[in-house]
């Protein structure tokens, strides 16, 4: 029975992988084909992946504060630190401290979602401010 859960959440990643597709790299949907299915290479993919994810988040962030006044700056600065928050706290509970290093992957697959999806509403958010 654990193994047919373990499938299934196998199967369930990868839908989620490739319905993100678009905010992520191809370079990450590359590297996590040739894992083939392997945990550990698995996670190798998604911590490249965030490191190019986290860079786009901030320079989304550092655009967006181009063109806020310092009234909204704070603003965002608090709502981004609470953001930094909630996405930590949502995510290390994927990582089971019983569940092995499946669940810590799912657990950093959990922090690339939200790192990517966080970066594409500041680039949306910096063009609204840009016009």
């Amino acid at each position: 029975m654990r193994k047919l859960t373990l499938f299934a959440c196998l199967l369930s990643l990868g839908s989620i992988t490739q319905a993100n597709d678009a905010l992520y790299t191809a370079r990450y949907a590359l590297c996590m084909d040739h894992a083939g299915g392997v945990t550990v290479q698995m996670v190798d993919c998604i911590a490249t992946e965030l490191n190019t994810q986290d860079g786009r988040l901030n320079g989304a962030y550092q655009k967006l504060r181009s063109h806020l006044s310092a009234e909204r700056k704070k603003a965002l600065q608090t709502a981004q630190r609470l953001w930094v928050k909630y996405r930590d706290t949502n995510c290390d509970f994927y990582d089971d401290p019983q569940g092995g290093t499946f669940h810590r992957m799912l657990a950093s697959e959990c922090v690339l979602r939200e790192t990517a999806e966080r970066a594409q509403e500041l680039e949306n958010l910096a063009e609204v401010y840009s016009n």
